[in-house]
């Protein structure tokens, strides 16, 4: 995907007169927000998004190659800011450019851990709905995101059954304890007065 982004921001940047290197640097870019299915028109437009920072990018290596070509070439007045050491301070077009890179690698960060989370929401609802847990409990359920959903809302659903918080007949499960339910309802059902005594 990363190889056509690069053929077709080529092709767009050409007049541009930008190095393999930036053009690489735009694309790893754009590549980010591309899925691997992602159709021509998709790389397409994905490049056209990026043109306007390469024609930033042209801009400023025309001004500071003019402006050196300006200037003499000694240290002190040939238009680099140097710190103290004598390494070269990083340029302002550059810093603005790489903090808009990691603005944009953090939104896309973002989007795909909330849409990570919108599947998974998605997924327990549905498997809620399987168990015949009801919705207004289901909106409450939190599951570990390393944690298998189906297990998880089994056991839940057991649970909500041994503790008779949904009916039996509903949750097409039985009771945690059968045997007591029964000799619990034939005690009572042997304590009632003899009709046939009467």
């Amino acid at each position: 995907m990363k190889k056509k982004l690069i053929a077709v921001l080529t092709v767009k940047c050409k007049s541009f007169g930008l190095t393999p290197k930036a053009i690489e640097a735009l694309a790893e870019l754009g590549a980010a927000d591309l899925k691997d299915d992602a159709t021509d028109e998709d790389i397409a437009a994905k490049a056209d998004s990026l043109v306007p920072y390469a024609k930033a990018m042209q801009g400023e290596i025309t001004r500071k190659t003019r402006k050196s070509s300006t200037e003499p070439s000694d240290d002190e007045g040939n238009g680099e800011e140097t710190t103290g050491t004598g390494q070269e301070v990083e340029p302002a077009w550059a810093k603005k450019f790489n903090e808009r890179l990691d603005a944009l690698e953090s939104e896309n960060q973002k989007l795909k851990a909330e849409k990570a989370a919108t599947e998974r929401a998605a997924q327990i609802a549905a498997a809620a709905k399987k168990h015949g847990i009801p919705d207004f409990m289901a909106k409450r359920l939190h599951i570990a995101d390393d944690a298998d959903i189906e297990t998880e809302v089994a056991a839940f659903k057991q649970e909500l059954v041994n503790n008779s918080l949904v009916p039996k007949g509903q949750a097409h499960e039985s009771g945690k304890d059968d045997t007591a339910d029964k000799e619990a309802a034939k005690a009572w059902a042997n304590s009632l007065p003899d009709n046939n005594m009467v």
